[in-house]
């Protein structure tokens, strides 16, 4: 199979320190870290969700047990914003060394997006942070207070938007053209099925959570609390149960969105094993929680067997996850490792041409337009004659611009007039206009 958006980037050896495997080492950390990181995220929405849901019931039937459920569930999206948050980082560093041109080219195409992830993280964090700690000062102001908690998990539900359509992307390199972006990726069926599955399974998470933490609140010398604790884990039992059988048949329609290629690579490695493992342990879990469904009390030995039995479910998940990936990715990597040595080749026979070849008795000059060019970084992106991350100036200057329209596509590229280059050159907005009229002048002249 043929990807024809394969950036050429040159893959950086990874260090390996003497140790072999240490691309099993990757996979292991890359799979754990993920793992961990995503339950802290699921909590973190189901939790949020949850609070604001009390919050308002508590508040229109004036039971103050509700209230109390409201105000326990904000402990646990405090913390899980925290860890979700920090333990994001490793999988994103460890995806982007272990497949550096697929990620990279899909960050590229989601860029102006990615700024959500920044910006919007920081006004929930705030938000969520000003829900909690003004409850008792804003108790009679219900409406402003369910207000600011409404906002905060309106901002963490679309956060994953941005993640779930980049790495729908990054995986799927087969779908990439010149001029793909967020919304492409977005409103795509696999990754409308796949957001699904993730904002399902957060609330499924977030059941079993509430199952463990309502199980600790029963033993409060609070008489509230203890009534809290009896909510939590109703609730938890309801929560966990009905999102896990929906996806059971959401996972099918996730699992065949993606390209066939990736399918048959994933049968023909096993990997289907982890799928049958991980539906016979949830169908366990949610045979216990059924059994128990009406039961007000809940046993500890029942709880930690629908919770191990829901564990292998998530690991068999999250390793599984791992499979469709290298099923999806590999030979978009391989050919871009191939293209990448052919640079080399290349590159290395230019130099060695470039030594043995005579010393010129004249010195070119550089025209003030090259010169700008060279000043403003558009030299790292284009050559005057050699195709690069961009097209080379000469078959610029083929095109017939004009000196102003070679001017305005400075300030605002059309990435569809080159469709045969994966990565969309960025506005130069900080390019001064007269340096852009000596750029445009220079790529005129290379005709």
């Amino acid at each position: 199979m043929q990807f024809n958006f394969i950036p050429n980037d040159i893959p950086l050896p990874i260090p390996t320190g003497g140790l072999e495997a240490v691309d099993v080492v990757l996979t292991v950390l890359l799979v754990v870290a993920w793992l961990v990181h995503i339950l802290f995220i699921n909590v973190l929405l189901g939790a949020s969700t949850g609070s604001v849901y009390f919050n308002k019931r508590g508040a229109r039937e004036n039971n103050p047990v509700f209230d109390r459920v409201a105000y326990l569930l904000t402990t646990p999206v405090t913390v899980c914003e925290n860890m979700g948050a920090l333990w994001g980082v490793a999988p994103l560093l460890l995806v982007s060394v272990m497949f550096t041109p697929l990620f990279y080219a899909a960050t590229i195409m989601n860029s102006p997006q990615w700024l959500h992830i920044i910006y919007g993280n920081i006004a929930a964090f705030l938000l969520s942070y000003l829900y909690k700690y003004t409850w008792h000062k804003l108790e009679h102001r219900k409406s402003l207070h369910l207000a600011i908690g409404t906002a905060a998990v309106a901002l963490f539900l679309t956060l994953p938007l941005v993640f779930m359509a980049t790495v729908q992307l990054y995986l799927t390199p087969t779908t990439w053209t010149g001029n793909t972006h967020f919304w492409d990726a977005l409103f795509r069926a696999d990754t409308f099925f796949r957001l699904v599955h993730f904002y399902l399974a957060s609330f499924a998470v977030t059941g079993l959570f509430m199952m463990i933490y309502g199980t600790a609140k029963r033993k409060s010398d609070d008489e509230v609390t203890r009534q809290a604790g009896d909510v939590l884990v109703n609730t938890g039992k309801s929560w966990f149960l009905l999102p896990t059988l929906l996806n059971l048949f959401a996972g099918p329609l996730v699992l065949f969105q993606f390209p066939s290629y990736g399918i048959e690579n994933f049968f023909n490695a096993g990997w289907f094993w982890l799928i049958i493992l991980g539906v016979a342990a949830i169908l366990g879990a949610a045979y216990l929680t059924v059994k128990d469904f009406f039961n007000p009390e809940l046993s500890k030995g029942k709880l930690w067997s629908i919770v191990g039995l829901a564990f292998v479910t998530v690991l068999s998940m999250a390793t599984l996850r791992h499979g469709m990936r290298l099923s999806l990715t590999s030979e978009a990597m391989a050919q871009a490792k191939t293209q990448s040595d052919e640079f080399v080749a290349r590159s290395k026979t230019a130099s060695d041409e470039a030594k043995t070849a005579p010393k010129a008795v004249a010195v070119a000059t550089v025209s003030a337009g090259e010169a700008a060019a060279g000043k403003q970084g558009c030299l790292a992106c284009h050559a005057v004659d050699q195709k690069l991350v961009g097209p080379a100036y000469k078959e610029v200057a083929k095109r017939g611009y004009t000196e102003q329209q070679i001017v305005d596509l400075i300030y605002t590229p059309k990435p569809s007039n080159w469709p045969d280059f994966a990565v969309p050159m960025p506005p130069q907005t900080q390019v001064p206009k007269a340096e852009a009229a000596l750029i445009a002048q220079w790529i005129s002249g290379l005709k």
